[in-house]
Order: C-alpha cells, then structure tokens, then sequence
C-alpha cells in the first residue's frame, strides 16, 4: 500500500460526480441566500483542490466555456486520466497541475473565483488541511467562492470504530489497497454476522452497504491514517480564520 503523507496513493479516487461543486450551482446558491456571487455570465477561474480524476472540472469546462479550471492533485495516475480525457473531447479550458497542496500554494501565481474541495479535508493530515486554508486565503479572490465538504458529527461518528478497524487490519495484510481493503472489510463483514454488532443495528447496515461501494473508493476514504469527522463549529472557525465567512450549506 503506497502512501503520502498517511493518504492512500496507489489508487486513483474513482470519478464521482457532484452537481455542488460546479459554479452555477455555487453562484445560483450564493445568490439565493442572498449574497453577491461571483459573475459566470463573464470570464471567471475555478480551483478544485484534490480533483482526482478530475470528473467535476470536465463537466464544468465543457459546459462553461468563459470559465478557466485548474484541477490539483498529488495522484499522478488520476491526473493521467484526467488530461487523456480532457485531451479526447478538445477542452482547452481547463488544465492539471501534480502537487500536493504546499507545492501547489509555492507555484501557483493564480487567482481564482472559486476554490472548491470535495472529499479530502476528512482524510489528509493537518498540516495539509492548514494548506488548503492558506491557499483559499492567498488565491481566492475578494467575494470569492470557497466550497468544502468534509465528514462531519453526528452523521459519520458512528463509523468511526469500523473505520479504525479496517484501517488496522489492512496494515496487517498483503496486497494493494484495493485488496487490502477487500479483505478488511470481509472479516468486519463476519463480526457482524457473529454479533458483534447486534446493539447497533444502524451500524449493522451501514457495514453492509459498504459492500456495494467500490474497493477504490472505500480504499480512500478508510485507509487515511488521518480520517476525522470533525465538528461543522470547528470548521467554521477554522475558516473563519483564514479570512471567510460562512455562507450557508451547498445542500440546498
């Protein structure tokens, strides 16, 4: 299992698609609870932070041509099929940049409407999560969007054992992520049927619903050493001291 920084890397984040990330989304939303937003009917620049393989910003460029994306990620293999992508339907819009987000923050000379970041906060080490906020506090323009998603309490906190399990038992096994993961989960599949979780029956379902999901994805989102459902009042004081104010949820 190749790691960065406590962060699984052998294994590119599969392509899922989220309609919150795109800008007329943010824009529409931003204005609906009544705040300027930034103006996509003019050229603007968007920013997503852990792209992947870059899904979100494909979507964004091919159906807003007066926008410039930038998607960054330290998967070089995920980025690989982001630009073969890119390349396949001629969108010259949008562009990937292989950095972690320090590197990036170093490099970087643009500056951008829109600073999004979906499922990575939750998984990277703290020192990358002080990254991020340095770079939407440097790059994000004045009345910019900045969009993030991370795990968060009630809703994840009881995961958070099975999680510190099967992160556990992959360390102990053989094989990629994917594999690893696999075979974590398997066994966590048999303590439940042996009750181990017979007083949680919530807990039991979500174990189960965790078998439809893909290796790859479930590989990312468990394996992190560094995975923290965290309080939305700490996150917003966090933010808030890079120089944001809360706005509102992009759930709308």
């Amino acid at each position: 299992m190749n790691t960065h920084d406590g962060y699984v890397m052998d294994v590119a984040y599969p392509p899922h698609f989220h309609k919150e990330i795109q800008p007329v989304w943010l824009a529409s939303l931003a204005q609906f609870l009544g705040t300027a937003a930034p103006d996509i009917t003019r050229p603007y620049s968007c920013c997503e932070l852990g792209c992947g393989m870059g899904i979100n910003l494909l979507v964004a460029a091919a159906t807003n041509p007066l926008g410039q994306f930038v998607g960054v990620d330290a998967n070089d293999k995920a980025l690989a099929i982001a630009r073969a992508a890119a390349k396949s339907v001629g969108l010259t819009n949008v562009h990937f940049v292989h950095a972690d987000f320090a590197h990036f923050a170093q490099s970087n000379n643009l500056f951008f409407d829109f600073i999004v970041s979906h499922g990575v906060w939750s998984w990277i080490a703290p020192n990358q999560q002080k990254n991020i906020l340095q770079l939407v506090a440097k790059f994000l323009k004045p009345k910019g969007l900045f969009y993030l998603h991370y795990m968060c309490h009630p809703g994840a906190t009881p995961m958070v054992p099975i999680q510190a399990l099967l992160n556990d038992l992959a360390k102990q096994l053989p094989g990629t992520s994917e594999q690893k993961l696999s075979a974590a989960l398997d066994f966590v599949c048999q303590l439940d049927l042996a009750g181990a979780f017979v007083d949680q029956p919530q807990l039991s379902d979500k174990i189960r619903a965790l078998k439809q999901k893909p290796p790859g994805y479930l590989a990312h989102d468990f394996l992190t050493d560094h995975w923290a459902p965290q309080h939305s009042v700490d996150i917003h004081r966090l933010v808030a001291q890079a120089g944001m104010t809360f706005l509102g949820s992009a759930n709308a």
